[in-house]
């Protein structure tokens, strides 16, 4: 049956999901067109491919035998590639094989495609069979989603990273634990900040093996391809990162990317951290559950946007199949809520314009941060993932130990 089918076939006892659903589906198709006329006024940004040009520039100085770490007049990185030395290996083939003009957008669309096969791949491990109509279909809904947009104009990674967070989700529902920690480890190598997608390896071996498996191996192609010295380099852009993260400019100020969600919380840097040791212990707390596999890996890639310390609106693509997960999960469950990721999703693809709204018509009074339409959709996703995952870790050995323990039942 196809997923139309089955979708139409919820109507009688989920008829607010599958109407938010088929919204949710509708707002995404058309956008890329919506997209054209906020361009045409002058609203959304064109397609300039500005940081595909850092990864470009930073090919060329490699070939040249510079460092590909630069630092701008006003000291730090901004502007200049910022990603691990081997990433550059990763956009070496589109740069070294095409001028700028064609390089860019080629990378674009490959990460868009990327994308849109890996979450084919999530839904067919949860079980969802895709019509070939669906799949052709499923493309420009893909490609609406506002953050891939704006990733794609910006020549960002943000789909190629979606994608490594899709395939080791599908790759571990199939059993597949090593190549499940493997596309979640090289996720991590190539954007440090998506650490948290990393919490379902936690809950098995296998998944854990691979993502220090896959790292090594890419921390010593790196080191041999590209020597110790542009990895120290890297460890003070790290350390330029953190800083810059907890020296946030308001929303605001708006820009098309900006996405603050702890903007105005004091002791955001501390918050972010106790926050990341909470989704830990869940996942830990879970981890003899293996019915809350979906929920534990949804509560670390929507994590991802929350807990980043200097986090983007395009990074809102890692939750993508967060949202898939949440809605199987949910549908799975006969008090379940699968409406809510749908709501988070449409929250997120409406941040950036939203925000802009919300800003220009918000009096000067009213706190910056709660304007965010991607803060209430990241919160939605992660305090349900958090708390599926908490009602799964009550009922686990350990907590059940220490109700023996402690005298309650």
């Amino acid at each position: 049956m196809s997923v139309l089918r089955r979708l139409l076939a919820r109507r009688g006892d989920r008829p607010v999901f599958v109407a938010v659903a088929l919204l949710a589906s509708l707002v995404l198709f058309v956008h890329p067109a919506v997209d054209h006329y906020l361009r045409l006024a002058g609203i959304a940004p064109r397609f300039g491919f500005w940081d595909f040009g850092a990864y470009s520039n930073a090919v060329g100085r490699w070939r040249a035998g510079e460092s590909f770490y630069v630092q701008s007049d006003g000291g730090g990185y901004h502007g200049s590639y910022l990603y691990p030395p081997v990433v550059l290996l990763a956009f070496a083939p589109f740069v070294l094989a095409f001028p700028f003009a064609t390089a860019a957008p080629t990378w674009a669309v490959c990460t868009v495609l990327v994308l849109w096969v890996a979450i084919q791949r999530l839904a067919s491990a949860l079980g969802c069979r895709l019509h070939p109509v669906e799949r052709l279909l499923s493309l420009p809904v893909v490609a609406g989603f506002q953050p891939l947009l704006l990733s794609v104009k910006m020549g960002q990674t943000a789909g190629l990273l979606g994608a490594l967070l899709a395939f080791a989700a599908a790759t571990s529902l199939r059993g597949r634990g090593y190549a499940s920690g493997v596309f979640t480890g090289v996720c991590g190598v190539i954007k440090l900040p998506y650490a948290p997608a990393g919490t379902h390896l936690l809950a098995d071996r296998r998944r854990f093996a691979g993502a220090v498996g896959g790292g090594v191996v890419l921390l010593v192609c790196s080191v041999l391809v590209f020597g110790i010295g542009a990895h120290l380099t890297y460890l003070e852009v790290l350390e330029w990162g953190v800083r810059m993260g907890s020296d946030a400019r308001s929303p605001r100020l708006w820009l098309p990317p900006y996405y603050r969600p702890l903007y105005g919380v004091p002791y955001s840097l501390a918050l972010r951290l106790l926050a990341s040791l909470a989704v830990v212990g869940l996942a830990l707390r879970a981890a003899d559950d293996g019915d809350a596999v979906r929920e534990t890996t949804a509560l670390g890639f929507a994590a991802v946007p929350l807990l980043a310390p200097l986090a983007y609106a395009y990074y809102f693509v890692a939750a993508v199949p967060a949202v898939v997960l949440l809605v199987a999960a949910e549908l799975d469950r006969p008090e379940g809520s699968p409406t809510l990721p749908v709501v988070g999703l449409l929250l997120f693809h409406a941040h950036s314009y939203g925000l802009r709204t919300a800003v220009k018509l918000a009096p000067e009074w009213v706190p910056a941060g709660p304007l965010q339409p991607g803060l209430w959709g990241n919160l939605l996703l992660v305090g349900l993932a958090a708390l599926r995952v908490a009602q799964a870790g009550a009922g686990s050995p350990l907590s059940l130990r220490r109700a023996v323990t402690t005298g309650r039942e």
